[in-house]
Formats: C-alpha cells, sequence, structure tokens
C-alpha cells in the first residue's frame, strides 16, 4: 500500500445526528420513522454523507419458544425506528447485560436522500450460532454505507438453545435460528424498495457462523430466492463445527437437558417440549451450554434442510451464485484464545507439548464426529513436526493453529470453491495475511490485547465494518491502529460495496474499469487458483495451503470410506463367526444326543 503522508491531515472521523431530519418509509407492515446522521472523515475516506438509519425494524412477530417465526402484523401509528432492539437471548456475557427472546429485528442503513435500484448487502453475524447480535456498533452500517453508496442490512435471529433445541421429530425440529434468518432475508426482498433498494441486487454475507449461514442459505430452498451472490468470511456449511448429522445424539442431548431442568417427562417429546417452553430463559441457557458445551450445530430438520450439504453439492443442487469467498491466515489461533484463557493478553503465545497437542487433537475430533483412530493417525502423521519429534521439549502451538486454520476453515472453503468454479461459477478468493496491531478481541480492559492471535479468526472485522471510523468502538474497544491499518480498512470497504455493485471486487459498477496494481483483483480458476492478498501490499498469490487441502477434502474422505469398510467387514466376519458359532452349538447339542443313544452290541 502506498505510504501515507501525515502531516498533510488530522484524522477526524465523526457521526452527528442531523436535527430536524426525521426519514420516513412505509413497509408492508406500517409507517417506519428513523433518523439521519451525517458522517464525515477528512483523511482516509475524505467524505462527508448523511446516511438515514432505521433500527429495531420487526422482521418477525415475537417468537414462541421452539417454533417457527410467524409474519409481523401490522401496525397504524408510526413506528418509532431510531433505537437498537433487543440482543436475542444467550448466555449471559458482559457485553450484552440486557436480552430478550423478543429479539427478530432488523437495521437499515441508507444513502441520504433516499436513492433508487441501489445494491443492497445483508449481514447475518457470526457467533458460532450460540452469542452475538446486529444490535451492535461492531456492525454499525454507516461508514460501509458512506463508502460504497450501498444500502446495508444486519439482522437478528435466535441462538443457543433458543435457535437449535430439536427432538428429532415434529415436537421441535430445530434449526429456528435458520428459519429466522430466511424470514429476515424474505421481508428485506419484499421490503427493501421502500427503502431505495434493489431486490434483485441482494448480497448476503456474514463472518465465522454468519459465514456459515450464508452458505446453508445456497444449500437450502426456502432461502435462495431472496438474494443473488453472497460473501462468504471464515466458514461454509463444511466446516465440521457448522452441521451435525446424528438424530440419536440431538436427542439424547435434549433429554439430558430436560432432566437438568428437571422435567418429569423426557422421554415424551411434546412433554419435554412443553416443561423447556416454560422454564426461565437464564436458567435454560445456563444449562443447555452445560449440556451442548456450547455447539449448536444445523442439522437436518426436513424443512431448512432435508439433505446433507454433501449430498446437495455432489448432486450440484446448490444456489450457483457469484460468491467471494476467503480466511484468516491464522484462523486456528482460536482455540487456544479459548482453551487456555490464562495467555489472554500475554506478548508470547501458550507452550503446547506433543501430550497436551495429541490430546486436544482427539478431542476435536471427537466433537466433530471423526474419532476413528485411523483418521486421527492420518492428522498427527500430518501435523505433528516429524524433525523435532524426538526432543521433549518440542513446542505444538503451531501445529495446533495450523490444524485448526486448516481442518475449521481454510480447506472447508476449499471446497467450496472448487464446487462454484467446476459448476461454471464467478468466485474471487482472499486471504488475509495482516496481522492487526490491536485485535478485535481487545474489549478494553477485559480482554487485552494478544499479539499471538496473528491474522487471526474475525480480525477481518474490524477492516469490512470501518471500524477504525466508528467512534463508539473505540470507546468499547480501546482500537488506535495505525495510519496504514486505517487506509486498509477503506480497501476492504471499497472490496465489499463493489462486489455488491458489480459482482467484482475491484469495480465500482458493471460497466466500470477493473483496478488496477493494488486495485486488482484476480478470479479464482482452477487450475490457476488466484487469490487476492488483503495485507498492507495488497498483492496476489495462488495455490495458498493446497496440498493441506487436498489432504483434509480428498484423503481423508477416502480413508473415512476405508475405514467404513473396514468395520463393515469386520462387522461381516463378527455375524458370520456368530452364526457358525450357533451352528456349532447345534452341531455339539445334536453330537451329544447321538452319544446317549444306545449301542447295538
Amino acid at each position: 500500500m502506498k505510504p501515507i503522508c501525515k502531516v498533510l491531515a488530522i484524522f477526524v472521523s465523526t457521526v452527528v445526528i442531523v436535527s430536524g431530519q426525521n426519514p420516513s418509509v412505509k413497509v408492508i407492515e406500517g409507517n417506519l420513522v428513523g433518523k439521519t446522521v451525517q458522517f464525515s472523515e477528512n483523511q482516509f475516506i475524505n467524505v462527508t454523507k448523511d446516511v438515514d438509519m432505521f433500527l429495531g425494524v420487526p422482521f418477525a412477530s415475537p417468537p414462541a419458544r421452539f417454533a417457527s417465526p410467524e409474519p409481523m402484523t401490522t401496525w397504524q401509528d408510526d413506528r418509532n425506528a431510531t433505537e437498537f432492539a433487543p440482543v436475542c437471548q444467550q448466555a449471559p456475557t458482559f457485553l450484552y447485560p440486557t436480552m430478550s427472546e423478543d429479539c427478530l429485528y432488523l437495521n437499515v442503513y441508507t444513502p441520504s436522500p433516499k436513492p433508487s435500484g441501489t445494491p443492497v448487502m445483508v449481514w447475518i453475524h457470526g457467533g458460532g450460532f450460540s452469542t452475538g447480535t446486529a444490535m451492535a456498533y461492531d456492525y454499525y452500517g454507516v461508514p460501509l454505507v458512506a463508502v460504497g453508496d450501498v444500502i446495508v442490512v444486519t439482522i437478528n435471529y435466535r441462538l443457543a438453545i433458543f435457535a437449535q433445541f430439536s427432538t428429532e421429530d415434529e415436537a421441535s425440529p430445530g434449526n429456528y435460528g435458520m428459519l429466522d434468518q430466511v424470514a429476515a432475508l424474505e421481508w428485506v426482498y419484499n421490503n427493501i424498495e421502500a427503502f431505495g433498494g434493489d431486490k434483485n441486487r441482494i448480497t448476503i454475507f456474514g463472518e465465522s457462523a454468519g459465514s456459515a449461514s450464508v452458505s446453508f442459505h445456497l444449500v437450502s430452498t426456502l432461502s435462495r430466492q431472496f438474494f443473488n451472490q453472497a460473501i462468504y468470511q471464515s466458514g461454509t456449511v463444511f466446516s465440521p463445527w457448522a452441521f451435525k448429522d446424528d438424530p440419536v445424539a440431538e436427542l439424547e442431548k435434549a433429554q439430558e437437558l430436560g432432566r437438568e431442568m428437571g422435567c418429569e417427562d423426557t422421554v415424551s417429546s411434546s412433554a419435554l417440549v412443553s416443561c423447556l417452553r416454560d422454564a426461565n430463559a437464564v436458567e435454560l441457557s445456563t444449562a443447555a451450554d452445560k449440556v451442548y458445551g456450547s455447539q449448536y450445530p444445523v442439522t437436518l430438520d426436513g424443512s431448512f434442510l432435508v439433505d446433507s450439504p454433501t449430498n446437495v453439492y455432489t448432486m450440484g443442487d446448490f444456489a450457483n451464485v457469484p460468491i467471494l469467498i476467503g480466511f484468516n491466515k491464522d484462523e486456528g489461533t482460536l482455540n487456544p484464545f479459548f482453551f487456555l484463557p490464562a495467555y489472554i493478553g500475554s506478548p508470547t503465545p501458550p507452550p503446547v507439548n506433543r501430550t497436551y497437542f495429541e490430546g486436544v487433537v482427539r478431542q476435536i475430533l471427537t466433537n466433530y464426529g471423526k474419532d476413528d483412530e485411523i483418521v486421527y493417525d492420518a492428522v498427527l502423521q500430518e501435523y505433528i513436526d516429524w524433525t523435532m519429534a524426538d526432543d521433549p521439549e518440542s513446542d505444538y502451538f503451531q501445529s495446533w493453529v495450523n490444524f485448526g486454520t486448516d481442518s475449521d476453515f481454510a480447506c472447508p472453503s476449499d471446497f467450496v470453491m472448487r464446487r462454484h468454479v467446476e459448476a461454471g461459477g464467478n468466485v474471487y478468493k482472499y486471504y488475509m495475511t495482516h496481522a492487526p496491531s490491536k485485535s478485535v478481541f481487545a474489549y478494553g480492559y477485559q480482554f487485552p490485547s494478544t499479539p499471538w492471535l496473528g491474522a487471526g479468526h474475525a480480525e477481518d472485522l474490524t477492516f469490512v465494518w470501518g471500524q477504525p471510523f466508528i467512534d463508539e468502538i473505540y470507546h468499547i474497544h480501546g482500537h488506535n491502529l495505525t495510519d496504514e491499518e486505517n487506509a486498509l480498512s477503506v480497501k476492504f470497504m471499497q472490496f465489499w460495496t463493489n462486489f455488491a455493485k458489480s459482482g467484482d471486487p475491484s469495480k465500482s459498477s458493471v460497466d466500470g474499469e477493473a483496478g488496477v496494481g493494488e486495485d486488482s483483483w484476480p478470479l479464482y480458476t482452477i487450475p490457476e487458483l488466484k487469490h487476492k492478498e488483503l495485507s498492507l501490499d495488497l498483492g496476489e498469490g495462488r495455490a495458498v495451503l493446497a496440498r493441506q487441502c487436498r489432504f483434509w477434502n480428498e484423503y481423508i474422505p477416502d480413508l473415512e470410506a476405508f475405514a467404513k469398510t473396514i468395520d463393515e467387514d469386520e462387522q461381516e466376519w463378527r455375524e458370520s463367526y456368530d452364526d457358525w458359532k450357533d451352528e456349532m452349538t447345534d452341531w455339539q447339542k445334536a453330537f451329544e444326543d447321538y452319544q446317549q443313544l444306545p449301542t447295538c452290541n
């Protein structure tokens, strides 16, 4: 990136409410009254622009617990849309002191005055399907609107046990959070023209579980008609934490939760659901995180998801829309960040010996349903540095990071990219290698900055959302990025909004010129495998982690199939052996009976 002359200007970013302006929009359900703010930044974006905000807009009725969302009823008077709505109920956290199950609301940020035929970007937040919210300044759409002249929508959806409780039958099929997202996308599609948006140019985008959600919407027949493009930031349907098809385990956990909550009948699904519907929300959330281990993957429910993502992609029955997709270089530092919290804020990473590394790999693989010993051995063979394996003092921190980066994020993305290209789709890939000078996880003094996170999970959020230019983020996170990083954030916002406008992150319009130099962006093709490197230099590269992704996407599935064949052969042998034992028992009894017969002299 070009050097920035710091003497030319003083970095000033302001957002002020424009008094006397109360923008009004009539949607299907009634009239909304929002507010107008003026965004001004005089060094990196060099813009002063009015933005209309409609906050806390209901896209569905207050949901019944463990039930699909229902359409919002109409209202007669003007509805105040100037404040964020409640955060969806989740485990208690200092980040969100006030939560509610009545949380199906969204926010709309639009250029002012009202535009016409403007591209739309709909954001799905991350948080492992268990935490997070759209009702926060982390996803404040004003900078994106100011930079890209797009409309930005951010949506809430139910989380954790309130999203995913399943008895594996009609009593509670689950996937309520995903159905909430479908309802939000449908609401946007039906109403966005009232805000000046183009319902035929809607890009959905998300990060982590939000990115996996984006990926699920390309698979589900319920939602694919409500958008035209997609941006994935660190997660797909093939991320091992995103989807699980184990109905027996789901039912067992549901019944265990019932016992934990003191339900008298945990065998009858309807009785269990009735009991848990009456439970205190905070107590239920706390108990569920204990039973489910804070893991709430999407499952087959017969409605939102009727077949496994693997089968859907094998049949080619997915929405092959243009996609922008990528991940960060050090995604895998997320695991030690949560497994070893004592090292949060440490200038050096935690020491990891071989015994610990092997144990945590086994635990993670088991959690993901990959508990075959042959798979475990293969993973260790791949990630242990055998040049150092004989040294008992060897450190396996980087092996752990690489394992998490590859298996959870990089290679699930690689699989999706290849399938879309093979189906004739347009794919743009990014690889973020810049390690921010201050982490997105540095929430003031609660989570001090942790340098060993590197270009870790979620670090792209700071740049995509223009957080350096949001005063409230400075107050909450204590972010103080460098001038070069502020300029990089502008580039991120331009790339993302360009893609929404043209389907090409280097072009600001369909008929515009493609970017050159640091603004160029190669199309991802096979065998070229090119990507944009998101760093201060904004270069390009190719075939990043290609060998590792062949291991995860081809070798491991073949190995699992082989292991299954062995299991089936063993089972067949055991059944044959049991049959033989039965026959031998019958023969021996017949022989003994024969011996008892009188003999001829």
